[in-house]
C-alpha cells in the first residue's frame, strides 16, 4: 500500500511540478504564418496550429533587468516557432535563461472568417517555478475545440519579484516584474493574436494556484484594464496570498528591508549604482543569495509580488470592497483537499497551531478554538481543511461579491479524486484538476470511464465559459446540468464529482468566519 502510495505521488509531482516541456508531435507538419512581428514557422497536428517559443517581449537582461519588460521589436527572415523558448531560471536542470519571455498558440487549423474567443493561461508554482510549457498545459485538446489557446513564461523568483528602492525610483515600481510580464503579453495578444485566428475582444484570462493569485491582481490592476473580459481563477487569490506564505508576501515597507538585506549580502547599497551592480552581476550569484537573506522575523523563502501601489493597492480587501475593479465575468473555485499536499507526514498539533498563528495572526487564537485539534479531527486534517479553508478558497468569495455586481460569475467544488493519485490517499489535492481541464496526462489505465466522463463534462464547461460567458452550452438541452449563477444573498456552487450538481456552498459560516479574520488582520 504505501509502496502504491509512493509511486501515484511520484507520478503526480512528475506531471505538475517537473520544470520539463511537452515534445514535439511526431507528425506535425511544418506551417508559416505571418504576424505583426515577423514571419513565424509553426507546425501543424490533428487539426491544430501550433506555435511555440514566440517572444513577446525583449529579453530581459542587462539594463532590462530588475525592470518593466520592454516592447518586442519585430524579427527580419522566418522565426522557427516550433520549440518552446527558455524557462525563467528556478532551480535545479532545466531549459533555463534570463531571456525567457515566450509564449505558445495553439489555434484551431479549419475556421471559418470570424474571429475566435482566446484563452491566455498563467502557470502556478508559486511564483518560483513552472512554465506555460510543461505538458500538463499543451493546449491542443482545447483548442480542438474552437478556441485559441495561449501560455506563457514570466520571470520567477528573485528575477521576477525582487523589490528595490532605486527600481521604484527609476520605474515607479518595484517587485512585480513577473506581473508586469504576464501584462506586457496580454498587450501582445491584444495586437498580434488576429494573425492567429483570435478575437483580441474575446479574452479569458486564468490561471492556477500562483497564476489564479496573478489573475486576481489583474481584477483589481488598472495596468490590465482593457487587456481581458473574463478570468478564471483556480485554486488562489490575492486576498489568501499573504496567509499561504506570510513570510514571502511582504508589504512595501517590509519589501525595502527584505531588499537592503538582499543587497547587504552582496556588499550593496539599493541604491542606483548598487542597481547598476545588481545587473551585471552573474545571475547564479543573484540566484544564490537569495536563500541567505532573512528579514526578522521571519526568513524570506522567496519573493513574491509586492503592493507597490503602481501595478496594485496595498490593501486588495478595500480594493474589493470599494469595487475598484476591472469588471469582468468570472469563473473560480477549489479543489477539496488543497491543503493534503502541503502537510507534513508527521504533523503534530505544534505544526497545527505554528501554521495558524503564522498564517492568522492578532486572530489566531478564534481559529485556533473554532477548529480545535481533538479525537475527532487530527492535527493532519486541521491543516489540511484550514490550508484549504483559510489560505486557498475563502479569498475568491470576495471576489465573487465584487464582480456579481457588475457582471455573471460562477462558483465551482471540484470533488473528484484523479485516478492516477488514489493511492496515495490525499484526496482531491490542490492542482489536480488541470488534467480534467485541459485533457491531458489521462491515457493510464486507471482512467475508468466515469473520470473520463468528468473530464469531459470539466473540460466543456470551461470551453463554454471562454466563448459564452456561461459554463453552460449555448443551447441548453433538458437534461443538461444547469449552472446557476452565483448570488452572494444565496450563495451557491457547481460540486464537481462523479454526479455533479448545483448545491450551496460548503462550510459557508466558516468561509465566512475565517473571511472576517482574515479581513481583520489585513
Amino acid at each position: 500500500m504505501e509502496e502504491n502510495k509512493r509511486t501515484g505521488l511520484n507520478r503526480w509531482l512528475s506531471d505538475f511540478l517537473t520544470p520539463v516541456s511537452a515534445p514535439q508531435w511526431p507528425e506535425e507538419v511544418p506551417h508559416e504564418i505571418d504576424s505583426p512581428g515577423g514571419k513565424l514557422r509553426g507546425s501543424q497536428h490533428e487539426g491544430v496550429s501550433i506555435y511555440r517559443g514566440i517572444p513577446y517581449a525583449q529579453p530581459p537582461t542587462g539594463a532590462r533587468r530588475f525592470a518593466p519588460p520592454a516592447r518586442m521589436k519585430p524579427w527580419e527572415g522566418v522565426r522557427d516557432a516550433t520549440q518552446f523558448g527558455p524557462m525563467s531560471h528556478q532551480g535545479g536542470d532545466g531549459n533555463f535563461s534570463e531571456d525567457c519571455l515566450y509564449l505558445n498558440i495553439w489555434s484551431p487549423e479549419a475556421r471559418s472568417t470570424a474571429a475566435l474567443p482566446v484563452y491566455v493561461f498563467i502557470h502556478g508554482g508559486g511564483y518560483m517555478s513552472g512554465s506555460g510549457s510543461q505538458p500538463l498545459y499543451e493546449g491542443k485538446h482545447l483548442a480542438q475545440q474552437g478556441i485559441v489557446v495561449v501560455t506563457l513564461n514570466y520571470r520567477l523568483g528573485t528575477l521576477g519579484f525582487l523589490p528595490s528602492s532605486a527600481a521604484y525610483q527609476q520605474h515607479g515600481t518595484t517587485g512585480n516584474w513577473g506581473l508586469l510580464d504576464i501584462i506586457e503579453a496580454l498587450k501582445w495578444v491584444q495586437e498580434n493574436i488576429r494573425a492567429f485566428g483570435g478575437d483580441p475582444s474575446r479574452v479569458t484570462v486564468g490561471g492556477e494556484s500562483a497564476g489564479s493569485c496573478a489573475v486576481s491582481t489583474l481584477i483589481m490592476s488598472p495596468l490590465a484594464k482593457g487587456l481581458f473580459e473574463q478570468a478564471i481563477m483556480q485554486s488562489g487569490s490575492l486576498p489568501n496570498a499573504t496567509a499561504v506564505a506570510p513570510e514571502n508576501v511582504l508589504s512595501l515597507d517590509q519589501a525595502k528591508i527584505a531588499a537592503s538585506r538582499f543587497f547587504a549580502q552582496l556588499n550593496l547599497e539599493d541604491n542606483a549604482s548598487g542597481l547598476a551592480a545588481l545587473r551585471v552581476m552573474p545571475v547564479d550569484r543573484l540566484l544564490a543569495v537569495t536563500s541567505e537573506v532573512t528579514l526578522q522575523p521571519p526568513q524570506i523563502a522567496g519573493f513574491w509580488p509586492v503592493p507597490d501601489g503602481h501595478v496594485y493597492h496595498p490593501d486588495p480587501v478595500d480594493t474589493l470592497k470599494k469595487g475598484e475593479i476591472n469588471p469582468v465575468r468570472l469563473l473560480a473555485g477549489f479543489n477539496t483537499d488543497e491543503g493534503s499536499l502541503f502537510v507534513p507526514s508527521d504533523a503534530t498539533e505544534q505544526h497545527y497551531v505554528s501554521l495558524i498563528k503564522s498564517a492568522f495572526g492578532s486572530t489566531a487564537d478564534e481559529i485556533l478554538q473554532r477548529f480545535p485539534v481533538n479525537k475527532d479531527y487530527s492535527a493532519a486534517e486541521r491543516m489540511n481543511q484550514l490550508i484549504t479553508l483559510g489560505l486557498l478558497r475563502s479569498g475568491l468569495y470576495l471576489y465573487a461579491r465584487a464582480l456579481a455586481r457588475h457582471r455573471d460569475v460562477y462558483i465551482y467544488h471540484f470533488d473528484y479524486i484523479d485516478p492516477d493519485i488514489a493511492p496515495t490517499g490525499l484526496g482531491v489535492i490542490h492542482g489536480s484538476e488541470l488534467k480534467f481541464i485541459f485533457n491531458n496526462l489521462i491515457d493510464s489505465e486507471a482512467w475508468n470511464d466515469e473520470a473520463k466522463k468528468v473530464a469531459s463534462e470539466m473540460q466543456a464547461a470551461w470551453i463554454n465559459f471562454i466563448k459564452y460567458g456561461n459554463p453552460n452550452p449555448e443551447y441548453i438541452p433538458p437534461e443538461h446540468l444547469l449552472w446557476q449563477k452565483y448570488d452572494p444573498a444565496l450563495p451557491q456552487e457547481m460540486h464537481i464529482s462523479g454526479e455533479s450538481k448545483m448545491q450551496p456552498v460548503i462550510d459557508w459560516d466558516d468561509v465566512v468566519f475565517i473571511n472576517q479574520r482574515l479581513q481583520r488582520q489585513q
